[in-house]
């Protein structure tokens, strides 16, 4: 078990990196201090964050396929993939 003050440790980390951290830089983030605390690592980041504990899977998920050397780069600097979101009025409607 985890003890409060490694939870309160990793809150105030998390507080100070959020602002600089987009969705997968703050998977991989929670992925990797869940590894440096071992068994449990998971519920506390959980905790600490208030981030769920699949989120935290996914990002374990990527730093594996990092180490596998799977294709593709593992941080980028677009989060979505591209053509996602609401189309342009223009290409709805020929007229405009």
């Amino acid at each position: 078990m985890i003890g409060t003050e490694v939870v309160e440790q990793i809150r105030l980390k998390y507080d100070a990196l959020i602002p600089y951290l987009n969705e997968q830089t703050r998977r991989v983030w929670a992925a990797i201090e869940a590894r440096s605390l071992g068994h449990g690592g998971i519920s506390a980041l959980s905790e600490a964050t208030g981030l769920s504990r699949n989120t935290i899977a996914a990002g374990q998920r990527t730093l594996a396929q990092a180490a596998e050397g799977a294709e593709g780069p593992v941080v980028t600097r677009r989060i979505r993939k591209p053509g996602g979101g609401r189309k342009r009025v223009e290409d709805q409607d020929a007229e405009l």
